[in-house]
């Protein structure tokens, strides 16, 4: 006899990233002129070799993320290709027939919360503005080392 399984588990869904833009994003509005933004972000995680001790990145996961409203609009004036952001969201699947008829799907990050990483040197130390644009509030951490180069001319893409 088939025991029925009665557990319920709870549904959660949730990412956060740190990642750098890929591209220009894109702003554009819906036919009601809600605004909203795409863009995608290169995500990678360091790794140590084993036998060296040497660290270096890992291959680069691509990420596709959705923003919506005022927090769309201050990410199409913001940010441009290369710039890190802080994402916080939702995953969600996208489903659309090609011209060719064939049925596409892509699974991306939708935003409920960006913060906008600004990168500044100053006397060999990093300084990285945040700026959350879920409320436009600034916040300013000294000596983080784990975001950014020396410039824009280190970004692989």
């Amino acid at each position: 006899m088939a025991q029925q399984n009665n557990i319920r588990l709870p549904e959660q869904n949730s990412v956060i990233m740190i990642g750098r833009l890929t591209r220009d994003p894109d702003l554009r509005r819906t036919g009601t002129g809600k605004a909203v933004c795409s863009f995608d972000i290169a995500i990678s995680r360091r790794i140590k070799n084993s036998v060296t001790g040497e660290w270096k990145d890992a291959d680069p996961t691509f990420v596709p993320v959705i923003v919506w409203g005022e927090q769309a609009e201050r990410c199409g004036e913001r940010l441009k290709k290369g710039s890190p952001v802080h994402v916080e969201g939702r995953l969600q699947t996208n489903k659309w027939e090609g011209s060719d008829g064939t049925k596409r799907s892509r699974l991306e990050a939708v935003v409920s919360r960006i913060q906008i990483l600004s990168v500044a040197r100053q006397d060999d130390n990093v300084a990285v503005k945040s700026v959350d644009s879920s409320t436009s509030t600034n916040t300013s951490f000294s000596q983080y080392d784990g975001i950014g180069g020396d410039d824009d001319e280190d970004i692989p893409f």
